[in-house]
């Protein structure tokens, strides 16, 4: 694994990026920010897709930390200068597990040595000395392989490989997204009956949909005190052709929808657009999401929004990109917002800058040092 030298200090990271008219090349510009950009995700190179997460570096450019056998990182975290990165390992196996300071651990679940079966973590959450880990385990055999079924995992000394707790044993699903209030485990995601998708969120493992009339999927929680903020996207009544973005709160079993994102070109349907609110976080009070919209299978408009909950229905602000999927989403000390997806990172919407131009990237999570 590449080693970095000082990585847990604080840099200041120069990402801002114009183009000066006339000029392929970007010019870098200062911005100040009061801690460390870590983004995680994967690499495509020879034909093969590796997990690793990325440093930024006192000159505004990425370095990329390889892990050992990792297919896929879908999380990271930087707790008391330790990194944390949550996927699954590389094609051969598939398997869910945990990256603590590069040091691969495969997360207990059945069927992990069978080659038709595959499992991934997502997120995780700590709890004092307890990591929550959220995700799908292969819960049996079907004739296509095996049923990915959503779960979470506790890590800890007296379980230093997880103990897997089901969520769903034989239905499709997934626990994409982990808190903890309380002391208690709050996972989302979703899982499928009698071909609907529903919504879900599980408190322990009791599981409750969010949402009755219209398909959809949780994709990231956060908590804020005794409240708790959910963020995914719900279809049009099951119709299949308009995906909304979408948030709830607490308790709520149906949706508050979000801005879209703005169609940019006239051939293309401003009705066949899926839109999805991929992760969701707070700072002081203040609610922020990211996502995208897809129009047509063919353009995407990537945005954040701010969000006001003071309300019945939330109001909310929304700022698009140009392109691109936005996956995660950070807010610095000093308040700058902070999105990646796509191979980029983007800071308070200026333009993103990728975290590497040799190889294809795919940025799933970002999170600050501080």
């Amino acid at each position: 694994m590449k080693q970095l030298k000082n990585h847990y200090k604080a840099l200041i990271l120069f990402i801002s990026i114009f183009i000066i008219i006339g000029c392929s090349d970007p010019i870098i510009e200062p911005v100040n920010l009061p801690g460390q950009i870590y983004v995680a995700g994967s690499y495509t190179t020879g034909g093969y897709e590796y997990g690793a997460y990325w440093v930024a570096n006192s000159s505004g450019t990425y370095d990329r930390v390889d892990l050992d056998d990792a297919g896929v990182i879908h999380d990271i975290k930087v707790r008391d200068g330790v990194v944390y990165a949550v996927g699954e390992t590389t094609w051969g196996e598939r398997d869910p597990a945990i990256w603590i300071d590069g040091v691969k651990t495969v997360l207990s679940a059945p069927y992990n040595d069978e080659s038709w079966g595959a499992a991934t973590a997502f997120d995780m959450a700590f709890d004092g000395n307890d990591i929550y880990i959220s995700g799908n385990y292969v819960s049996e055999k079907a004739s296509l392989g095996g049923v990915s079924s959503a779960c979470y995992w506790i890590l800890n000394d007296d379980n230093p490989q997880g103990k897997l707790y089901p969520l769903q044993s034989g239905v499709s699903s997934d626990a994409y997204g982990i808190a903890i209030l309380n002391g208690q485990p709050i996972s989302v995601g979703w899982y499928q009956k009698e071909h609907k998708i529903y919504p879900a969120k599980w408190i322990g493992n009791q599981r409750s949909n969010l949402d009755g009339k219209n398909d959809g999927e949780a994709m990231d929680i956060v908590i804020d005190g005794n409240d708790f903020y959910i963020s995914g996207w719900t279809d049009n009544k099951r119709g299949a052709t308009h995906y909304y973005p979408t948030v709830w709160k607490n308790n709520q079993n149906s949706r508050k929808t979000l801005k879209e994102g703005t169609l940019r070109r006239s051939e293309v349907s401003s009705d066949d657009r899926e839109a999805y609110a991929s992760a969701i976080t707070i700072k002081n009070g203040n609610i922020y999401a990211t996502g995208y919209t897809y129009f047509d299978n063919s353009v995407t408009s990537a945005s954040f929004w701010t969000i006001d909950y003071s309300g019945n229905n939330p109001s909310n602000e929304i700022t698009e990109f140009n392109g691109g999927e936005m996956k995660d989403i950070v807010i610095s000390q000093n308040g700058d917002i902070i999105t990646v997806g796509s191979g980029e990172v983007w800071i308070n919407g200026i333009s993103g800058q990728a975290v590497e131009v040799d190889v294809s990237v795919y940025t799933n999570a970002v999170t600050i040092s501080e």
